[in-house]
């Protein structure tokens, strides 16, 4: 074996745009601590290769402000892309150049970048974690993952699944044909989801005067809303069933059932032709939900280095504020609201006095702790609110790890999820099963004997289509 090393600073005076294609080893791009384009990488090569050069393999041009960077595929480059000693590339990139990355069977992750991005795969994972801004996302046959995200989202997907949570911004746009969607922790004022034969599970923040449309024809379709929203929900099936577990009564309108709440601001169609559709309130306050936007809040604060970035942390604030303030309006004891109120306070006026030229590690600590404080409260008060728990939180201003699942534990995820089992084979004949597992295990061999997946992740694949 051959370890090959790189490390390349790219200093350019004006990039507007960056574009990537890869076809090299497993790509992450994350946020330069220092203003400039980094490529870090390390190659695994099966033999040493004492002529080898970077050159033969990653290629840079800068012209008008858009710079274009190449990578391209290796002989001899070891193709263990999920064990422990791997091959990858990770590129680092400044706030605010338009990013356009395309690929074809490499992974791909993006962690805590703040530009718009324009994402393009044919068959491997595309992974958005921590990442604000305008996205456009397409893939034909691989997952999409989003995390913690805000901005307009636009995502195209032909047969992979794509699952996000904790994702905000005005419009959301999916589009597919036979993979399954499920999305958590939703904030968007326009949603526009279609699928031609998946699963769609859709839940929703609370958000207002909202236009919410939900569409497949094959598949189920799960849509959760919070019970302190005021909506109208129009919901049609062919041949499928509708099951709700609102308060409100549904009510026949024509070939439509209605379910009305209020005013009815937020206009909510859901259509399907053969599938069930399920209707859901969901929590009024989502603890993790709220420890993200912190987190978010206290690392905007820690990068201030003027008013313009004064102006983002005084929005993240408000966005966090309005959010804590709306779970809580119901409560009826006093207290509560009073204490918590309180808390907000406090926090605002810390912002406020912030001084971003001056040293920056007491106001830190202090949100930091008011933070924690408007945590334990809520979840001291859990019963009152009217949601469940899942875990205690707590709050640390160091940064957020993350990390990139291996691709058998993803789909191991998929397998078993019980969104997805019925639609694995739960309703179709023997026959018809049999000859979809034999497919799936040919295929798991095939990636085994690649290299894209270890022979334990090639187990735990076969023993999971083992017991469907």
């Amino acid at each position: 074996m051959s370890k090959m090393k790189l490390q390349q600073i790219l200093d350019y005076e004006s990039v507007s745009k960056i574009t990537i294609e890869n076809n090299l080893a497993p790509l992450s791009i994350e946020a330069s601590p220092h203003g400039k384009v980094e490529l870090v990488g390390e190659l695994d090569l099966v033999e040493p290769f004492e002529e080898f050069s970077w050159e033969d393999c990653v290629s840079v041009k800068y012209s008008g402000g858009t710079l274009d960077i190449v990578l391209d595929e290796v002989e001899g480059l070891e193709r263990r892309f999920l064990g422990p000693n791997r091959s990858y590339i990770k590129i680092l990139v400044p706030t605010g150049p338009a990013l356009e990355v395309e690929m074809e069977n490499l992974p791909v992750s993006f962690s805590e970048v703040h530009n718009t991005l324009v994402v393009s795969s044919e068959n491997a994972p595309i992974r958005i974690q921590e990442c604000n801004g305008l996205k456009n996302v397409s893939n034909e046959n691989g997952p999409i993952s989003i995390k913690n995200c805000e901005g307009d989202l636009h995502v195209e997907v032909e047969n992979g699944p794509m699952a996000a949570e904790m994702i905000s911004g005005l419009r959301l746009e999916i589009s597919s044909e036979n993979g399954p969607i499920k999305i958590r922790e939703a904030s968007f004022t326009n949603v526009d989801i279609e699928s031609e034969n998946g699963v769609i599970a859709f839940e929703t923040l609370f958000v207002e005067d909202a236009k919410i449309n939900l569409k497949t024809e094959n598949g189920m379709v799960h849509f959760v809303l919070p019970d302190d929203m005021d909506y109208e929900i129009r919901a049609t099936t062919e041949m499928g069933k509708i099951k709700s577990r609102l308060s409100q009564a549904i009510v026949e309108d024509g070939d439509e059932y209605v379910v009305q709440k209020g005013d009815g601001s937020t206009k909510i169609t859901i259509t399907t032709e053969n599938g069930m559709i399920k209707i859901g309130e969901g929590e009024k306050v989502n603890l993790e939900f709220l420890k993200a936007k912190m987190e978010l809040l206290i690392e905007s604060l820690s990068k201030v280095n003027s008013s313009e970035d004064m102006e983002k942390v005084h929005n993240l604030f408000a966005n966090l504020s309005e959010y804590v303030s709306n779970r809580i309006a119901n409560v009826k004891e006093a207290g509560v609201k009073e204490t918590v109120q309180e808390q907000l306070e406090k926090l605002k006026k810390l912002i406020e006095d912030f001084d971003y030229q001056g040293a920056k590690d007491k106001t830190l600590a202090g949100v930091e702790e008011l933070g924690a404080k408007i945590s334990e409260e809520l979840h001291k008060n859990m019963d009152k609110l009217g949601t469940r728990i899942h875990e205690n939180i707590q709050f640390s201003s160091g940064k957020r790890g993350f990390k990139l699942d291996g691709l058998g534990d993803y789909i191991n995820k998929v397998i078993n999820s019980p969104l997805i089992k019925p639609y694995l084979g739960g309703e179709m004949k023997a026959r018809e099963k049999d000859e979809v597992a034999d497919r799936s295990r040919l295929k798991i061999l095939e990636m085994l004997e690649a290299g894209k997946i270890t022979s334990e992740e090639a187990e735990r694949l076969l023993k999971a289509i083992g017991k469907e």
